[in-house]
């Protein structure tokens, strides 16, 4: 009788806890995903492959709230002189054109499909303290992100990232 006593209160406590997990508890973007696109899309519908035909990258929303991304191309050219302090500027170009990374927190708003990033730190610092909101669809195997506001490209540009769940 005493073991029922006690589970009784324990179930209790728990109850209310549960009912106010926050809103990324159940979200449905949850876990890991793998790159498969990141182009900008111009107002004539053109798309530009940002980082090349393959770009390789991984996109991480774990329960507590928080995200990790990371978007780079699968070509680039190594440092000659071995040591990323002695780089060259094409070198130092390539780097920083062909990467995105960035980590922070998350909130989602699934009455409209949009998620903010609040950005603590990122490899373009112009991003470091923004809250990046993107549009965003996803089913059990795909998601797809709309940027807005791009960091490459100019008035009517947007971008476009899709990845694939990670298994």
């Amino acid at each position: 009788m005493m073991l029922g006593k006690t589970l009784i209160r324990a179930l209790t406590c728990l109850v209310p806890l549960a009912l106010t997990l926050p809103a990324y508890a159940a979200f449905p973007l949850q876990g890991t995903w793998n790159l498969t696109a990141s182009d900008n899309i111009n107002p004539d519908g053109t798309r530009i492959h940002l980082y090349g035909d393959d770009p390789q990258g991984t996109l991480n929303f774990d329960a507590t709230g928080h995200y990790s991304l990371q978007i780079m191309s699968k070509v680039r050219p190594r440092f000659a002189a071995n040591d990323k302090s002695k780089g060259t500027p094409e070198e130092y170009r390539a780097t920083v054109v062909g990467t995105q990374c960035h980590f922070g927190t998350y909130t989602v708003n699934e009455k409209d499909h949009t998620i903010t990033l609040h950005v603590e730190h990122a490899t373009y610092a112009n991003w470091e303290g923004a809250n990046l909101t993107w549009p965003y669809t996803v089913d059990a195997e795909h998601a797809t992100f709309t940027v807005p506001h791009p960091t490459i490209g100019g008035p009517g540009v947007y971008g476009e990232i899709a990845y694939v769940r990670t298994h």
